[in-house]
């Protein structure tokens, strides 16, 4: 439809040109002393036409000339990118295959562009510290420094989960708290942090960071409760000396925790321990034994028995904890 409206238009543009040629009896006159040229205006409208065109050809092949060096730079730049690209993929193939040295070599060979530097350090970070080179991780991940600041978090993240692999928990955790500052709901950060944490023995940050864990989901419930059984025992025992600070802090925990046998049998275990009559040691401990009888709460529960002069008591529940250990 339309080729056909250009045709209609074109043909008829034709036709008026030619008509006004056809009628046109007009001529122009050019003097030039001692010279005169005259032309009919028809050939003087052509003559201008082509000039025109052809200046304006000559313009567009100077420009496409000049243009040429310019061209050839941006193609042979695209090449190196897509080379270096290709290198960054083959990188992160062979490191998610385990091939370490390969990835550290193809991500070494994609160094050099700006758009794949930085992570490419980090693939080859990652892989030098797999085989044990950790100079050479050291190089990459400060070459890896001064990208974009999703990189630069990137490169943080990944020195601070070899930190955690390699125990310098302490250094691990000056990474971490910056990181978590400024993404507070990232997983990856809270599980390393987390791990941190309990390596250290820092119980009450455990205890908040695995709360932030639960709260987006990044944990399940049976883990969280082991990791939350074991930051209540280990807060326990650093109070562990002092029966006002263990008091309180008893006092401070939720009533779900309180009936949990090891939390419970502990927390009396240390009472008796410093001499003090716990009253409510017996029924924390009883409700606890409802829920799962264990060894260690009859034992401790036979001990109290023994404190409070109840021996034929205390006798049973020694029996009991037999049972169980046999």
């Amino acid at each position: 439809m339309r080729f056909a409206l250009w045709s209609v238009i074109l043909a008829a543009v034709a036709v008026g040109v030619a008509l006004f040629a056809r009628s046109s009896t007009g001529y122009v006159v050019i003097i030039a002393a001692p010279y005169r040229i005259e032309l009919s205006l028809n050939l003087l409208i052509f003559l201008v036409l082509m000039g025109y065109v052809a200046f304006y050809a000559l313009a567009r092949l100077v420009t496409s000339l000049l243009a040429i060096p310019g061209r050839v730079r941006a193609y042979r730049a695209d090449r190196v990118r897509s080379r270096l690209r290709v290198a960054l993929n083959d990188a992160l193939l062979a490191f998610f295959q385990g091939r370490y040295a390969s990835a550290e070599r193809s991500a070494a060979a994609a160094l050099t562009g700006d758009e794949t530097k930085g992570v490419a350090a980090i693939i080859a970070a990652r892989s030098a510290h797999e085989l044990g080179r950790f100079s050479e991780r050291e190089q990459f991940l400060e070459q890896a420094k001064g990208a974009a600041p999703e990189v630069d978090q990137a490169r943080l993240t990944t020195l601070a989960d070899l930190l955690v692999s390699q125990e310098r928990y302490d250094e691990a955790l000056a990474v971490l708290n910056d990181l978590s500052a400024r993404d507070a709901r990232n997983l990856r950060l809270l599980r390393l942090k987390l791990q941190a944490e309990q390596a250290t023995r820092n119980w009450d940050e455990v205890l908040a960071t695995l709360a932030a864990l639960a709260k987006l989901g990044g944990i399940g419930p049976a883990e969280a409760a082991g990791i939350r059984r074991a930051a209540h025992l280990g807060n326990l025992n650093r109070k562990s000396q002092d029966a006002a600070a263990l008091t309180e802090y008893w006092k401070q925990l939720p009533a779900e925790t309180r009936v949990d046998p090891a939390v419970a049998a502990s927390a009396a275990r240390y009472h008796l321990a410093l001499g003090s009559y716990w009253g409510k040691a017996q029924s924390y401990i009883e409700a606890s034994l409802a829920l799962e009888p264990t060894h260690d709460g009859h034992m401790t529960l036979a001990a109290l028995m023994e404190q409070l002069g109840k021996h034929q008591e205390a006798v049973q529940h020694f029996r009991r904890s037999a049972e169980l250990a046999g």
